[in-house]
């Protein structure tokens, strides 16, 4: 059989020195390397930490920068969201009551009185809100005096509130 002989301390203590220049090398031309070549950091977005999301874990970029928000007169205000983008939405808007609409897909609630918020946050990660309404008023107008299920109007021409 053929014994291999025990390293010295010399030559490990080489190799160690070896491989420590080769990386040195190596993180010297990275930091060398053009900003376009070197990979992007991913961009997050700090969340709240809510039942929806409760590790606080942070959104993601928007792939599909473009939610709907409709009004209607159920003092809720709905959101349209692509399907790539609910568990981004979800940790966005869970903290303020926002759940999914179990009777369409891709849809979210949130109360009148949650909505400006929920825009703010939603803005704030990169979101663009279409804001459209059933009744007279858009979402970020609405508040419990001047609309809601409360003030449903009758034909134009009529000009009287119900």
């Amino acid at each position: 059989m053929d014994e291999q002989k025990p390293k010295s301390r010399e030559e490990i203590l080489a190799a160690i020195k070896a491989k420590a220049d080769a990386i040195r090398a190596q993180r010297a031309a990275a930091a060398q390397a053009p900003a376009a070549e070197r990979p992007a950091a991913p961009a997050t977005l700090e969340t709240f930490v809510s039942s929806a999301n409760a590790a606080g874990r942070p959104a993601g970029p928007a792939k599909d920068a473009t939610i709907r928000a409709y009004g209607g007169v159920n003092v809720g205000v709905e959101l349209q969201v692509a399907p790539g983008e609910e568990e981004n939405v979800i940790k966005l808007i869970g903290g303020l009551g926002g759940y999914k609409n179990p009777l369409r897909a891709g849809a979210f609630q949130v109360d009148y009185r949650y909505y400006a918020e929920a825009k703010a946050r939603l803005e704030r990660a990169g979101y663009r809100i279409e804001e459209a309404a059933f009744g007279s008023l858009p979402p970020s107008r609405w508040t419990p005096l001047r609309g809601g299920w409360t003030r449903v109007l009758d034909a134009p021409e009529s000009g009287r509130t119900g």
